[in-house]
């Protein structure tokens, strides 16, 4: 475990003024049990100061995890993030370059943890690489589009294709956080921009590469980014978006404004990776996703499992649920084309997936028609979840 430390000298006075931005934004209470996952955007290596175990992981004091942990005010922090990881190092041991291998990540997971903040599926489409491939292209061609031509032949896409296959992966790895850690708030942290969206223009020889190729560099970022919100959205994770607070830092603007290091940095980061600044950025956008309350629990259609029941026999609804939650279900009797007051309320506590509640026979004493109202919660200010309704018809015995 590691305690994340604000500003330190070293890092300077422009870090400064973006770390005080990002405390005072900070949500007041301590959060619980803090696990950053990720990969070297997360790590931050060569960013000062690297610390932890394996050494070749390079995480680094001042990664957006770091900063982060001490804006929460987090007293409980564990940083299992590691350069170069790939979502099956979510769940397998990581070879690294030195030490021993990097556990899998997902061992750093428990019941107790309360937030969780995951950044991985670069590695699985090759972005690092796609990035150095087009440089070294680019040195050659300033302009037209070598590097769009060497990945996407006639139109067929081949790191599109690679973004798209990661998306089950991803799936994956945050429906495995939730087993492991069913209370955490998961939030899944998306790519900044590191190339210019407009092409760049005179960015060579800067970054020796050319403006059609920036765009496209710029477009599958963009899209490995839809694919991440798209999977938080249907797995229950709140996605970050870090593109935005980035706009204007990339990798073709001057030094000290440059958030995002080529492949001679003018700051201490390794090539083609956010500097100090980036991940002060980072760590922004991920604060300003928390200092919101978590989104309500999503609870799916009721159904109740018999629709007309004999009086005397209780009644069974299913519903499924997306989270561990608290689950309340209201009970009404029409009478004269309205609906009583309620009659009875239960509340019960449910684990994410399928789920059956049941009404006892005694909540549904006399004959007719009720309506069974059912919202979902799960902590102190956070949203309820819109209701879900069904019902059941209780018959008159012969």
């Amino acid at each position: 475990m590691v305690r994340a430390r604000l500003c330190p000298a070293l890092v300077g006075c422009a870090l400064a003024a973006l770390c005080g931005a990002t405390a005072t934004s900070a949500v007041a209470a301590d959060p619980g049990p803090y696990v950053a996952l990720g990969d070297s955007y997360t790590a931050a290596p060569l960013v000062p100061t690297t610390h932890g175990e394996p050494l070749g992981c390079y995480r680094s004091t001042h990664n957006y995890p770091s900063l982060v942990a001490a804006g929460l005010g987090a007293t409980t922090f564990t940083d299992v993030s590691c350069s170069s990881a790939e979502t099956k190092d979510m769940t397998g041991a990581q070879t690294v370059q030195l030490g021993s291998p990097n556990p899998p990540q997902l061992s750093g997971l428990g019941a107790t943890a309360r937030l969780v903040t995951v950044g991985i599926g670069g590695n699985d489409a090759g972005l690092v690489g796609v990035a150095t491939k087009c440089l070294q292209l680019g040195a050659l061609a300033p302009t037209g589009s070598a590097c769009r031509d060497y990945y996407a032949p006639n139109g067929n896409d081949t790191i599109a294709a690679k973004i798209d296959a990661t998306a089950p992966k991803i799936a994956s790895v945050l429906q495995a956080v939730h087993d492991r850690s069913p209370a955490a708030r998961v939030a899944i942290v998306g790519y900044p921009d590191v190339a210019p969206p407009g092409g760049g223009a005179g960015c060579y020889p800067l970054v020796p590469v050319s403006p059609d190729d920036l765009r496209y560099i710029d477009a599958l970022i963009l899209r490995i980014n839809a694919m991440i919100k798209t999977q938080a959205e249907a797995n229950d994770a709140e996605y970050v978006d870090t593109y935005d607070d980035s706009r204007g830092h990339d990798v073709c603007t001057l030094p000290g404004m440059r958030w995002f290091e080529g492949l001679v940095p003018t700051m201490v980061a390794y090539p083609l990776h956010p500097n100090a600044l980036g991940e002060a950025s980072m760590a922004r956008s991920v604060l300003g996703v928390l200092s919101g309350p978590r989104p309500a629990p999503q609870l799916a259609a009721l159904k109740a499992v018999h629709r007309k029941i004999k009086r005397g026999r209780a009644a069974a609804v299913r519903f499924t649920i997306n989270r561990a939650a608290t689950v309340k279900l209201t009970l009404r009797r029409a009478k004269h084309g309205h609906y009583s007051r309620v009659l009875r309320t239960v509340t019960i506590d449910t684990a994410r997936g399928a789920n059956v509640a049941k009404l006892t026979s005694r909540s549904l004493r006399r004959p007719g028609r009720y309506r069974i109202t059912a919202t979902a919660s799960s902590g102190t200010g956070e949203q309820v979840s819109a209701p879900r309704l069904t019902h059941v018809r209780v018959k008159r015995p012969r």
